[in-house]
């Protein structure tokens, strides 16, 4: 699923079906394209892995269409029944999903032929999950991984929690990584490693330029290069800046 500008596609998510489960549900703007996909077939419950908008965006649809319940992370249920609060530039990408009520989930989903454990990782939201199925060794990771070299950062992700969750999960060992952004994707340790490694990497190097007495702005042009059109759109909410200062002590930053 995408969003479009001008009949284009920008920027696409996926959702995945898998037995008797649709984990995530994709942006608002395909809702009615996820209902009719899913009518009549296997489906009979949606897992989200997080409450933001590109993986919410169908459930309400769903739920009221299908019937279809719907379950989240713990710390998502009474966002999403209260309803998300987007900057304009998220709006503008994939709109605002409606609110519904999600039942909370607990450490595990089970079903005919399948047990996922339900795995904590913080990160990139606070409310992020991952689903593992431990026979298969299949990771379902939302937006824990998305792609081995992130750059830009939203001003409110914690990057020393995210790169905790990917240690923890890349202890479980999976071998398949499915991710809503960057697909289904073998050799999944070696990617989650190779992840690790990049944002540690660039974060040490960003620690040499601090200690030479470079601000922050200085530091991300110097490793990251300029800042892209999306930095401009969101007024800084989204940038590459945001990563290093997240990969800095705060006591030791500089404007």
């Amino acid at each position: 699923m995408a969003s479009t500008f001008l009949g284009r596609p920008v920027y696409q998510v996926s959702a995945y079906a898998f037995a008797d489960l649709l984990i995530d549900s994709g942006p608002p703007q395909r809702a009615a394209q996820l209902v009719a996909w899913c009518r009549g077939g296997p489906v009979r419950r949606v897992i989200l892995t997080h409450h933001h908008e590109d993986h919410v965006g169908g459930a309400a649809a769903l739920q009221e269409e299908l019937r279809l319940p719907i379950l989240a992370p713990v710390g998502a249920v009474a966002i999403l029944a209260e309803g998300l609060r987007m900057p304009l530039y998220r709006r503008a990408v994939w709109r605002t999903p409606r609110r519904f009520r999600a039942e909370p989930l607990g450490d595990v989903v089970e079903g005919e032929g399948y047990r996922l454990q339900i795995i904590p990782t913080p990160g990139h939201a606070f409310s992020h999950v991952c689903l593992f199925d431990e026979e298969r060794h299949w990771l379902f990771s939302g937006d824990l991984y998305v792609h081995e070299r992130v750059r830009y950062l939203r001003r409110i992700e914690n990057v020393q929690e995210h790169i905790a969750s990917l240690r923890r999960v890349l202890a479980l060992e999976p071998e398949l990584l499915i991710c809503d952004h960057a697909g289904i994707l073998e050799h999944a340790q070696e990617r989650l490693a190779r992840k690790i490694a990049w944002w540690e990497e660039l974060g040490g190097k960003a620690r040499e330029l601090r200690d030479l007495g470079l601000p922050v702005t200085e530091i991300t042009r110097r490793l990251l290069g300029r800042e892209g059109f999306l930095t401009w759109l969101s007024l800084g909410d989204f940038s590459q800046r945001n990563l290093i200062r997240a990969l800095l002590s705060p006591q030791d930053l500089r404007p």
